[in-house]
């Protein structure tokens, strides 16, 4: 049954079923300070996590947490860029040491992959057009609404249990998402806010209506492992540990989620 069910949870491409914890040489702690770099995915369609600027350069929660990572092992940054359905195939392949991109414990992919201490929780919303009159959760349950979701997100796996009777279009990125919305090509969309709401003034002739406190905290975001790599993981939350002790987690946090604001975002 825990194969089936891997197997399920891998259903992101053919070749994924052969992904199992295991399979790939992972990098320890040793390894990469001996090559001087570190392999970090990321996803750049994801903004505060990830985002190209006005540079066309990498900027971001995940950015600055990851040359955090990098800085503490005394070794370079090297970012890979990824879509949220690739982030466990790309780890467990051995094409990034770690990943970032909103990645939420669950206990699924906690039986391929391991996780870091939580660097923060997330909460889901209801992000729907004005004039669909969507008005709670219980209105998505009914099965009389197309929902838009981004392929490999925590919110398929919540809307296929708290709302079986949804259908849903499947799409690779946010972007293509709320632009699905806009066109109205679904009703509505549930995903973390603090993510998705980067996205709507990109469609500034809609009027949003937002929907919070329907579902309990999502769960703790954290940074993906190799299972193999222990120590690298030991190391991880060792930085981590020490960030949060002297205030630099808090500080990139609240540089990304809660800009200009004295309130730390939940």
């Amino acid at each position: 049954m825990k194969a089936i069910r891997t197997s399920l949870f891998l259903g992101f491409c053919a070749a994924c079923s052969v992904l199992l914890p295991g399979n790939a040489d992972a990098r320890g702690s040793a390894v990469i300070r001996d090559s001087g770099h570190i392999n970090i995915g990321v996803e750049p369609g994801l903004p505060p996590l990830g985002e190209y600027d006005a540079r066309n350069e990498l900027a971001g929660y995940d950015i600055d947490i990851g040359r955090a990572i990098a800085a503490g092992l005394g070794v370079e940054p090297r970012f890979v860029t990824l879509s949220s359905s690739g982030r466990i195939p790309y780890l467990l392949a051995g094409k990034v040491d770690i990943v970032l991109g909103g990645l939420t414990r669950t206990p699924e992919r906690a039986e391929v992959i391991a996780f870091s201490r939580p660097l923060y929780s997330e909460q889901f919303a209801i992000i729907s057009p004005f004039e669909r009159k969507i008005m709670s959760f219980g209105d998505l349950t009914s099965g009389a609404h197309q929902l838009v979701e981004v392929q490999g997100s925590t919110a398929v796996a919540y809307l296929r249990e708290h709302a079986p009777k949804a259908s849903m279009l499947l799409l690779d990125s946010y972007v293509d998402a709320i632009r699905a919305l806009a066109q109205g090509r679904g009703d509505a969309m549930v995903d973390v806010i603090e993510y998705v709401g980067h996205y709507l003034p990109t469609q500034p002739q809609v009027q949003w209506r937002v929907i919070r406190g329907f579902a309990p905290p999502v769960g703790d975001d954290c940074i993906g492992l190799s299972p193999q790599d222990v120590t690298l993981r030991s190391d991880v939350d060792h930085l981590l540990e020490k960030m949060e002790a002297n205030g630099r987690l808090e500080a990139i946090h609240r540089k990304w989620f809660d800009p200009g604001t004295d309130q730390r975002a939940p």
